[in-house]
């Protein structure tokens, strides 16, 4: 049996067949790939107890939830309306909304390459289609102006800061999607879950891109998972923003699917206003944690060089350039046979070898003694 929107031969790789068997093992392993934050923010004061609310369904999400995501932009200097915020449980449904009220099977979203594993999966499964537009590296990360070919996409997809690149679009390149948008009659989708960890004050492009008026519809996502390191808590939510009417149909559309899910728990709403306080302690640790391990890698490329590391502004990975004496999943596998777990860099699409991406928010600890290997194979070629 065939099963059509789920991927075919989607079993586990080399890569994960050997993870499976080392922990399988009780092999003690230093995982560099470890970027769940519900730990860290566990240990910052951010663990909440949540009220038990009265269910009162509302298809955006409760008033008082969205206020709370509007008062979340309003400390970044940036102006929200809470009629123009949808609660979501995660931004993977908040994609999948998309998906479905923009397009219809076959249609096509175009999204950035590298990036996250994400959107070709969510696609498939809401029978549309995902194609790339392109980042070059020629020393920092550009939009690649030939990549944005498209036939006619519902809607263009933009992660700031996008992952594993680390990178905010410049803002020339940032005019060029939203004249693709327009040409097209499209949505810009942008995916700002990393938009509060850039790694220094002032980076260029680093606002959010609700903080301008949008030339075209416009709808961007957070959400609690990241803002805050609790994705137990499943609350994320998309705020719409650009020329009327377009902004009230799309809002209107998205109101509709929304309602026929009801997804967010009502306790998580109520708790938002006091969940979205608390999190400037968990978000200041988790700066200090990138600092000190993004310290650590810089001193090892400035003492290897053999290594290298793509320069980026934010986020939570770290993108290590190896010599290119082995694959980046050769590197991998060797690495995992030695202990220390990294990604490929083929995971993002990076098709350039030999990358592997590291997450920055392991332990301190840990990350140094993985680096420390990942030193050693680097000298041994």
């Amino acid at each position: 049996m065939r099963i059509a929107r789920i991927p075919a031969g989607s079993g586990p790789n080399a890569w994960a067949t050997l993870l499976e068997a080392r922990r399988g093992a009780n092999d003690p392993l230093l995982d560099l790939t470890d970027a769940d934050a519900s730990p860290r923010a566990a240990t910052s004061g951010a663990s909440p107890a949540l009220p038990p609310g009265v269910h009162v369904p509302d298809p955006r999400g409760r008033r008082r939830a969205r206020e709370a995501v509007a008062r979340y932009y309003a400390d970044r200097g940036i102006t929200v309306d809470p009629d123009d915020i949808v609660l979501t449980a995660s931004t993977s449904e908040a994609y999948a909304h998309l998906f479905r009220v923009l397009g219809e099977p076959g249609s096509v979203f175009a999204a950035p390459r590298p990036s996250y594993p994400l959107f070709e999966p969510l696609a498939q499964a809401e029978a549309v289609g995902i194609e790339p537009w392109r980042l070059r590296h020629d020393g920092a990360w550009h939009l690649d102006a030939g990549s944005l070919v498209a036939s006619d996409p519902r809607g263009v997809i933009v992660v700031q800061p996008n992952h594993p690149t680390g990178t905010w679009l410049a803002s020339a390149d940032l005019a060029l999607l939203e004249q693709w948008c327009a040409r097209s009659g499209a949505v810009l989708i942008g995916d700002e879950v990393f938009g509060d960890f850039a790694w220094q004050d002032g980076v260029p492009g680093a606002e959010s891109l609700l903080a301008a008026p949008r030339a075209v519809p416009t709808v961007v996502m957070s959400g609690l998972s990241k803002v805050c390191g609790l994705p137990q808590l499943k609350l994320s939510w998309m705020a719409v923003t650009g020329p009327e009417p377009a902004k009230r149909e799309l809002l209107a559309a998205l109101e509709w699917v929304a309602d026929l899910f009801l997804s967010v728990s009502g306790p998580v709403q109520e708790a938002l206003t006091d969940l979205l306080a608390g999190r400037h302690a968990f978000q200041a640790a988790v700066r200090a944690r990138v600092a000190t391990n993004l310290a650590r890698l810089d001193r090892a490329v400035a003492a290897r060089p053999e290594l290298s590391r793509l320069a980026a502004d934010g986020g939570w990975v770290a993108i290590l350039r190896v010599p290119r004496v082995r694959t980046d999943e050769e590197w991998s596998l060797e690495l995992l046979r030695r202990g220390v777990v990294v990604h490929p860099g083929h995971f993002y699409d990076i098709e350039e070898e030999a990358h592997l991406v590291l997450s920055l928010i392991v332990e301190e600890h840990v990350f140094d003694a993985g680096l420390t290997v990942i030193e050693a194979l680097a000298v041994e070629g």
